[in-house]
């Protein structure tokens, strides 16, 4: 759980930091560069001769779903939603998280979904007094969701097959994900013939490339991962939202974003925090 507080913590930060400084150049040319700095930090670490070669083509599928395709997307949005706004409209993954979950056992447990809706529900309390509603593009709020979606499915494949082999450390394999996901967004480049714009790059977006890519990308997707597989899936769901109203928070505080209001901000935080707990509890009765 740790892992998953500490990269919701890193990751606040993300959205605005993007959106400053990174959303003017192509989004699958960004998704490709941060994608493949995050591997050349954990290719010191690859062991192949752990894995068998379709558990091998599992981390790469789930690596181009999980990072490649999401990232693309999610960088798409940048066109359209600030970078609050982005962060805000990932309220929905608790949901997917439980849904899939749901559909993969043939069965939604229903205390997770709730706490999953509590997490949302407290989401939507931090932006309505803000401008989400009203300004934000429908096409960018689609987007997001469809990065969502990404994310939710890749981090409940891996979570599955990484319980199936836990002799294996986590950090031996994870290279493997990120080849999966760099693969997928410089082929998207690529047929995107902006790949020109590398050219173009200021040295001060690539610092800003070099840190999304190897602690943003690289280090916390390696956390949070590797944080799913040690608690349950309602838990996993519910603190999937808590980067919300610490993103917000950010964007008012470091990046002068006009985000919102404060009393939203508070009440949300709490209602956040009830469905976490409210997972918690569950997940500790059925341990």
């Amino acid at each position: 759980m740790a892992y998953l507080i500490i990269v919701s913590l890193i990751w606040s930060a993300s959205f605005a930091l993007f959106k400053s400084q990174l959303a003017n150049l192509d989004a699958s040319l960004t998704a490709a560069l941060r994608l493949t700095l995050a591997l050349i930090v954990f290719l010191p670490f690859f062991r192949p001769s752990l894995l068998k070669i379709r558990e091998a083509l599992m981390y790469l599928a789930t690596g181009s779903i999980q990072y490649g395709l999401m990232y693309v997307l999610l960088n798409q949005s940048y066109a359209y939603l600030n970078g609050w706004q982005v962060a805000l409209m990932t309220m929905l993954t608790p949901i997917y998280i439980v849904l899939l979950d749901g559909i993969w056992k043939r069965h939604v447990n229903m205390v997770f979904l709730f706490a999953s809706f509590l997490t949302v529900s407290g989401a939507v309390i931090v932006l309505s007094k803000g401008q989400a509603i009203e300004t934000g593009s429908l096409r960018g709020c689609l987007l997001v969701q469809a990065a969502d979606i990404c994310f939710a499915f890749g981090q409940l494949v891996y979570r599955y097959q990484r319980l199936k082999s836990p002799d294996i450390r986590d950090r031996n394999i994870y290279a493997l994900m990120f080849v999966g996901g760099a693969s997928l967004a410089l082929l998207s480049c690529l047929m995107n013939g902006n790949q020109g714009e590398l050219l173009q790059i200021s040295s001060k977006q690539w610092l800003t490339l070099v840190y999304l890519g190897t602690v943003s990308s690289g280090l916390c997707m390696f956390w949070w991962n590797l944080g799913a597989t040690k608690v349950s899936t309602g838990i996993l769901a519910a603190l999937s939202n808590i980067k919300v109203p610490l993103a917000v928070f950010v964007s008012i505080a470091l990046f002068g974003e006009n985000a919102g209001h404060w009393p939203s901000l508070i009440v949300g935080s709490v209602v956040m925090l009830a469905g976490i707990l409210i997972a918690r509890k569950k997940a500790s009765l059925m341990a």
